[in-house]
């Protein structure tokens, strides 16, 4: 028995011991699908587990975020449950870890999917600030697979991830906010500047056949301002980033450059595709009008106003080398070509001779 007693402590010490450098592994990382990979990766090293799901709780339901089976990564296609329901439910609801050894234990309690072989289960819920923020469930095909030393370690370990996944969302809330307008809600000019600068050096390389960019600047937008106000000026900016967004989809990437100034990067777009892409975003803003609300008057009247924009076009590498003159170049084309030209057209980027 002292021998059994001398074991098991031993056993114990090599599980805290891994327990810490995990958690000190997951809160190095700053990307919540890596936190949660490695999470299971190393409770799959560790503990003899087939099967491991990690649920979120949204709102009143809890919604799996990871499914592992058999050290695959599975669909998260099971439908969400409600606290009291299922194990995991039960865990949400209780704050409490549970653990079966047998599956005459929990076949009462669990709700909805389990794996047909499973006998062994071990829950413990994911809290942070004395909150529960999700729930892990590990599963085995073999009875009494997991100790009651072991629920202790998985709760220590669950800690730790609790922490990881809040800091993780955290930095990626805080990035995300640093790279959009707060208005308009599309990458802003800091973010843009980047990516175009890594899609030049990607051209440079090869990994790119072209670079397009596509400069708009709206027509006339201080008179909308003058007349309107700048919060039904605001109207328009949020309402043509939609539009944007919109047509362009993954297609490429629409950032605000500034003020009434937007700006689109097209991978791979040749200078005669980009410029059809220009046209039809210019009869995109022209063609249907604005709705939006004099903020000038006490009734705040909806109002319908036709926005017209001017559109420059240049392309890498027939028009620069780097990243500025591609820029400058695209907005050589949007003043010297469409604005002076009687604005509500595209014009591209042509070489003085």
């Amino acid at each position: 028995m002292i021998l059994r007693l001398y074991n098991s402590s031993e056993q114990i010490n090599q599980y805290l011991q891994k327990s810490v450098e995990i958690g000190h592994q997951l809160t190095e990382s700053l990307q919540v699908n890596e936190v949660l990979q490695l999470f299971l990766d190393k409770i799959l090293q560790t503990l003899p587990v087939e099967y491991a799901y990690i649920l979120d709780v949204k709102g009143d339901e809890l919604v799996l975020l990871r499914r592992v089976e058999n050290n695959e990564n599975k669909p998260v296609n099971l439908p969400p449950l409600k606290k009291n329901e299922g194990i995991s439910g039960l865990v949400w609801a209780t704050g409490k870890s549970a653990l079966y050894h047998n599956k005459a234990d929990w076949t009462e309690v669990a709700k909805g999917y389990m794996p047909e072989n499973v006998e062994s289960v071990l829950s413990v819920p994911i809290v942070r600030n004395q909150k529960v923020r999700g729930v892990l469930l590990l599963a085995s095909s073999k009875k009494k697979a997991y100790r009651k030393y072991q629920l202790m370690i998985v709760d220590i370990l669950c800690s730790y991830l609790g922490v990881a996944i809040a800091n993780a969302r955290h930095y990626q809330a805080t990035k995300r906010n640093s790279e959009r307008c707060a208005l308009t809600k599309l990458y802003n000019y800091r973010y843009f500047e980047s990516l175009l600068s890594s899609e030049c050096s990607a051209l440079r390389d090869g990994e790119r056949s072209s670079l397009s960019l596509i400069m708009l600047d709206i027509d006339h937008f201080k008179s909308v301002n003058d007349n309107y106000g700048h919060q039904s000026g605001n109207e328009i900016l949020f309402e043509l980033a939609r539009r944007l967004e919109t047509l362009i989809g993954d297609e490429g990437t629409v950032a605000r450059y500034g003020g009434e100034e937007f700006i689109i990067l097209l991978p791979d777009t040749t200078k005669e595709d980009a410029f059809l892409i220009a046209e039809i975003v210019r009869r995109t803003i022209a063609d249907k009008p604005f709705i939006l609300h004099s903020n000038l008057e006490a009734e705040r009247k909806a109002i319908q106003l036709t926005v017209t924009a001017s559109i420059g076009v240049a392309t890498a590498p027939v028009d620069a080398d780097d990243s500025m003159s591609l820029i400058r170049h695209a907005d050589r084309a949007l003043y010297t070509g469409a604005k002076q030209a009687g604005r509500n057209r595209v014009a591209e980027y042509v070489k003085s001779s």
